[in-house]
């Protein structure tokens, strides 16, 4: 199980990622979209995960990769963000809720250029409970 102390902590602000045309053009090859040089709406996906990395690598978190299921994804852009510009990813956990023994965990990470905050993507991820040996207690 997730420790749920951690709900409502916000992890160090990554350092500047520069969004460049190459890994423009390689995510949108990967989605089978043509490459016009736009950021994919979807794109952040690929910068806002790996900020996340800090909960994966953090024992007292108590997070088990192997169990995760992604769930849900939401984007809010506030402005349109371009190869060439470079951002930073402040992710926040914002719940963590057990159900049947599974964990529900919400993250949302805040992108931010050098105007401020230019979009937020919410990262919902289910987290099963690990299995129980035979004989054992529920």
């Amino acid at each position: 199980m997730l420790n749920a102390s951690y709900a409502g902590r916000s992890l160090p602000t990554t350092p500047p990622v520069a969004i460049t045309a190459e890994s423009v053009t390689r995510f949108s090859q990967a989605l089978g979209l043509p490459d016009t040089g736009a950021v994919p709406p979807t794109y952040l996906i690929s910068l806002t995960l790996p900020a996340a990395d800090r909960l994966i690598d953090d024992p007292d978190f108590g997070l088990d990769w192997s169990r995760v299921l992604h769930r849900e994804q939401r984007f809010a852009y506030h402005r349109d963000l371009r190869a060439g510009d470079e951002v930073t990813c402040a992710v926040t956990v914002e719940s963590i809720k057990t159900v049947a023994g599974n964990d529900l965990l919400s993250l949302r990470t805040a992108v931010e250029d050098g105007e401020g905050v230019a979009a937020e993507v919410w990262t919902t991820l289910f987290v099963a409970a690990p299995a129980q040996e035979p004989g054992e207690a529920a």
